[in-house]
């Protein structure tokens, strides 16, 4: 799903409001937001790969300009509902 201006405005918005510092690799303070929403494959502790099955967390990716760190960010914790336009 890609994220609309809105949502990313809402995201830029939190990201100043909480953040203290810049990438935690170069410390570069420019960033780009992902334009999709992702997720994570879940994985037991036995190592067995849930597909479909596990529980889903949407995030949205920062990806530092300099050096390519990417950090993936609850989208929920952000105040971003993915039903609002």
């Amino acid at each position: 799903m890609a994220l609309t201006t809105s949502q990313k405005d809402k995201i830029i918005s939190k990201l100043k409001e909480v953040s203290s510092g810049g990438c935690p690799i170069c410390q570069s303070r420019q960033w780009t937001i992902g334009e999709e929403i992702v997720t994570s494959t879940t994985v037991s502790l036995g190592g067995t790969t849930a597909i479909g099955g596990g529980p889903i967390i949407p995030m949205a990716q920062i990806i530092c300009n300099n050096c390519g760190f990417v950090a993936h960010h609850a989208i929920g914790a952000l105040g971003i509902n993915l039903k609002d336009q």
